[in-house]
């Protein structure tokens, strides 16, 4: 019998296992019909590595996208509708090689473009905070569209063209095809890269965009990003050592975002770090690794204070930051701990502008213990 790894999404909280599950040798753990009953278990089960035969777990993966691609119905929750687009993008890639054999997968990466495109279009902040408050789930495909929507925000501001716009959310989303389950490992590694470990990294923009190419895909935005993506202005990236003008705008854009979302994740050989973090280390970067201008210009579409970003206020309360408020310096926040430690009853909107609400200091991530509301703060 051939066995499959079990994914993240493959595993329904409070529902029926459809297949057995076994350890790598094909000893029985679960049989089939046990109900996992909460996310920690899932996280374990994927943690240690399970498996369950191939042809179940291939049938079960299409009915769930395809029980996805039918309903049309609009949930009217935004941080759902994400979480459920999140899923799309790891099933799109657990049947990568069925996807691009029956010519389906340049439809369904533009499918997920134009959901990422629309929803980010409706509530711009909750997008970008979800990124860094929603971090459950398969981190190379969320990784994927954690820079998708980064990548639609910083077009946006920059005023790109639609088509433009399209292209590089298209290139966000393929621009590891080819090696999902290498940045699945190299994020899991504590210890550093072996030579061959660093060449497939080298190589794997070469190798998505001649992927891509050979599946049809021939937008010259889409391709160029995606090749370009991990050049740097100074001509210290790969894979070919572009420098200056030699590397586009639309490149050098993905690899913005790409940088920041991976910035602002848990590996296992560091923590995430603060959003404010993220964005001063691309400053740093300014008219070295980056073009000066365009580091700029992404920094101001984010914000100095990026939506989601946990913060304490001057008065002792704890909070997420829930947009920009009357200056770039003074964002609206969302108190959700009080000065006391105590949970807020309801949670109270701040604006720092006030001197009692100020902006105190920044929060480390894996200290913030408040559960974050998404659709309630950003309704």
């Amino acid at each position: 019998m051939s066995q499959s790894r079990v994914r993240h999404s493959d595993i329904e909280v409070g529902k029926a296992l459809p297949w057995d599950v076994c350890d790598e040798k094909g000893t029985l753990l679960l049989r089939k019909g046990f109900i996992v009953s909460n996310e920690g278990q899932v996280d374990r089960l994927v943690a240690v590595g399970v498996f369950a035969d191939s042809k179940a777990l291939q049938q079960s993966r299409l009915e769930q996208l395809e029980a996805q691609e039918e309903d049309e119905k609009d949930s009217g929750n935004f941080a759902q509708d994400w979480m459920d687009l999140r899923k799309k993008v790891e099933l799109v890639y657990s049947q990568l090689e069925a996807n691009i054999q029956s010519g389906q997968f340049i439809a369904r990466i533009t499918e997920i473009a134009k959901d990422v495109d629309a929803l980010a279009s409706v509530k711009p902040e909750l997008a970008q905070a979800i990124i860094s408050l929603r971090q459950e789930g398969r981190y190379s495909t969320r990784h994927l569209l954690d820079t998708a929507t980064i990548v639609k925000l910083a077009a946006r501001a920059q005023k790109l063209s639609p088509a433009k716009e399209m292209g590089l959310i298209c290139a966000a989303l393929t621009m590891n095809l080819g090696s999902i389950d290498f940045q699945d490992e190299i994020k899991s590694q504590v210890s550093p890269l072996t030579d061959e470990q660093r060449e497939q990294l080298h190589r794997h923009p070469e190798e998505a965009t001649a992927k891509l190419k050979s599946i049809g895909v021939n937008d010259p935005i889409w391709l160029r990003a995606v090749l370009e993506h991990h050049e740097h202005f100074d001509g210290s990236g790969y894979p070919n050592g572009l420098s200056g003008t030699e590397v586009s705008a639309e490149g050098q854009l993905l690899r913005l975002a790409d940088m920041y979302c991976a910035r602002i994740t848990f590996h296992e050989y560091r923590s995430a770090v603060p959003l404010t973090v993220a964005l001063r280390g691309i400053l740093l970067e300014r008219g070295k690794t980056v073009d000066q201008t365009l580091a700029a210009h992404f920094i101001h579409a984010l914000g100095v204070f990026p939506p989601g970003l946990q913060l304490r206020l001057a008065n002792g309360e704890k909070g997420v930051v829930v947009r920009a408020g009357s200056s770039p310096n003074h964002p609206i926040v969302c108190s959700l701990i009080g000065a006391d430690g105590e949970p807020m009853s309801p949670p109270e909107y701040r604006d720092t502008q006030i001197k009692i609400f100020g902006v105190g200091e920044t929060i480390d991530p894996a200290t913030f213990n408040a559960y974050v509301d998404l659709d309630m703060i950003w309704g």
